[in-house]
C-alpha cells in the first residue's frame, strides 16, 4: 500500500470551487444552470496520444468485455430496459475533440478514501486532514461519480508493452502553415511513444517526460471488495490467486473466492461488477502537484532536494484517461468472528460507517484498511497479474466526474452501486446525492435554504 498522503483533487478544481461558491448562494434548485455536458467515451486517437492501445485488435476494442460505446450496451450494470450508453452526435464530439459520439448512462456511485472531496468533508474517524466544511454540516461521507468505460485485464493493452500490438507511436499536432504572405508557420509539436523501462520496471514505453502511462495510473487506486461467500454460504479468507495472496505472505486458503470475469446468460460480466462487490468503491483522491502531496521535489538547491524530483501526478492533470489501478482488498475473519482482536474492530468500524449486506463493516478510508485491518492481520489487500492469469480486471478506464453538477449527471442516467437483497441501494447518502445531482443539478447539501 503507498503511504503517500491522500490529498483532494485540485489541479482543474478552481472552476469547481468557483461554481460552488456560487451554488452556496442559490436556493433553487430548479434554477440551477445545467452547462455541463455528461461522460461520453474517448476517441481512439486520444487513447493512442495517452499511451492505450486502441487498435482494431488490442482489448480495448476486443470482445467480450471492450469498451461502452462498441460493446456491452445491455447487461450488468445495465438492468430491465436500461442501457449502458447512447448514441450522441450533440453532447460529445461536438463539445471535446478527445470524445466519440457514445454518452455513457451507467453512472458509479463510490466514496474518496481520505475524506478530502472539493465536495465534502467528512474523514470518518481517520488520519487524515480534512478541509473546512463552512456551509455543509452534518454530510458523512465523500462521494465520487465515475463512468466505467473499459475493464483491462493484461499490460499489453498499453503501447509497447511485451505482446501489445502497437510497439511505439508517434503524430505530430498543431502544424500551421501560412498566415500573411505565407511567412506564419509554425512546425508543431510531436507527440510521441517510444520504447524503454518505466520507474516500475516495467517494458513499456515513454512519454516525452520518460513516463509510462502504466506506471502513471499505477499512482491511483481504485479500491474493490469482493463478495468474500461462496454459493454454498462458505466464507473464503482470500482470492484465489497465487500472486495476491503471496504478496500478503499468505498461502491460497481453502476454500477461495473467484476473481476472474465470468460468463451469466450469455454476458461477460467482470469480477468486479457491482453484483460481484460487498460495498461500493473507494477511490484514492491522490498526488496533487500543487499541495506537494505527490511527494515531488523541483528545486534545484542541493539543501531542499537531494535530486530533483519532477514528476507530480495529479489525476485530472496528469491521468488524462481517468484510469485507476485496482486493489482488491478483502477480510482474513468472517463478519461473525470471536477473535478478541478482529472482532471489536470489525464492529467498531461498522458501527460508524454501516454493515455491507453480508454482515461485513464498511471500509471508507485508507486509515481503516491500512491501520486497523492490515496492521491487526484482520484485512490484506493485492492487485492481480498485469500479465492477466488471474482473469479479472487490472486496471479500470473509467473517469471520475471532475464536477457532476450541473448537468454532469445527465437526466438519463441510472446509478450503478451496490444494492440488498431487496434491491435497495445500501448507502442511502451517494443515493440521494445522485438524485439531487440529475433532478436539480447540485447536491442536495447545497440546495438547502440560506446555504
Amino acid at each position: 500500500m503507498k503511504s503517500l498522503l491522500k490529498a483532494t483533487f485540485v489541479c482543474i478544481f478552481i472552476f469547481a470551487v468557483a461554481g460552488l461558491a456560487a451554488a452556496q448562494i442559490t436556493t433553487n434548485v430548479a434554477s440551477f444552470p445545467r452547462f455541463n455536458p455528461g461522460p461520453c467515451d474517448f476517441s481512439n486517437q486520444f487513447y493512442n496520444d495517452t499511451g492505450l492501445d486502441a487498435s482494431s485488435t488490442a482489448e480495448l476494442n476486443s470482445e467480450p468485455d471492450g469498451r461502452f460505446g462498441t460493446f456491452r450496451q445491455t447487461g450488468p450494470p445495465a438492468t430491465g430496459s436500461q442501457v449502458n450508453w447512447v448514441a450522441d452526435s450533440t453532447n460529445c464530439a461536438a463539445k471535446d475533440p478527445t470524445r466519440r459520439d457514445f454518452r455513457i448512462l451507467a453512472t458509479t456511485g463510490g466514496i474518496s478514501d481520505d475524506g478530502n472531496s472539493p465536495f465534502s468533508c467528512a474523514d470518518q474517524g481517520g488520519a487524515f486532514a480534512t478541509p473546512p466544511c463552512a456551509g455543509q454540516p452534518s454530510i458523512p461521507e465523500t462521494v465520487e461519480f465515475i463512468s466505467i468505460l473499459a475493464f483491462i485485464h493484461n499490460q499489453k493493452a498499453f503501447i509497447g508493452s511485451p505482446g501489445a500490438v502497437q510497439q511505439n507511436y508517434s503524430r505530430t499536432v498543431g502544424f500551421i502553415n501560412g498566415g500573411l504572405d505565407g511567412v506564419q508557420t509554425n512546425p508543431g509539436e510531436t507527440i510521441s511513444l517510444t520504447p524503454g523501462t518505466d520507474s516500475g520496471g516495467n517494458t513499456t514505453v515513454l512519454n516525452p517526460r520518460g513516463i509510462s502511462m502504466q506506471f502513471l495510473v499505477g499512482n491511483f487506486e481504485a479500491y474493490a471488495a469482493l463478495n468474500q461467500f461462496l454459493p454454498n454460504g462458505q466464507f473464503a479468507a482470500g482470492p484465489c490467486s497465487v500472486g495476491m495472496n503471496a504478496n500478503q505472505g499468505h498461502p491460497v486458503p481453502t476454500p477461495c473466492f473467484p476473481v476472474n470475469d465470468t460468463i451469466v446468460n450469455g454476458h461477460t460480466v467482470s469480477d468486479v461488477a457491482t453484483p460481484n462487490l460487498r460495498q461500493d468503491w473507494r477511490f484514492a483522491t491522490n498526488r496533487n502537484a500543487m499541495d506537494g502531496s505527490d511527494g515531488n521535489c523541483i528545486s534545484t538547491n542541493p539543501t531542499v532536494c537531494a535530486s530533483v524530483h519532477d514528476s507530480p501526478f495529479g489525476y485530472f492533470c496528469d491521468d488524462l484517461l481517468g484510469m485507476w489501478v485496482l486493489t482488491y482488498f478483502w477480510f482474513l475473519q468472517p463478519p461473525n468472528t470471536t477473535d478478541p482482536v478482529c472482532g471489536p474492530i470489525f464492529k467498531a468500524i461498522g458501527n460508524a460507517n454501516g454493515f455491507s449486506p453480508d454482515g461485513f463493516p464498511i471500509i471508507m478510508t485508507a486509515h481503516e484498511l491500512n491501520n486497523e485491518l492490515e496492521a491487526n492481520n484482520c484485512g490484506a489487500e493485492g492487485q492481480e497479474d498485469p500479465g492477466g492469469t488471474d482473469g479479472g480486471a487490472v486496471w479500470l478506464v473509467c473517469p471520475s466526474l471532475p464536477d457532476p453538477r450541473n448537468g454532469g449527471i445527465t437526466t438519463d442516467a441510472f446509478l450503478d452501486v451496490v444494492r440488498n437483497k431487496a434491491g435497495n441501494a445500501i448507502d442511502t447518502f451517494l443515493l440521494n446525492q445522485f438524485s439531487c445531482l440529475q433532478k436539480g443539478g447540485k447536491f442536495c447539501f447545497e440546495s438547502a435554504p440560506g446555504q
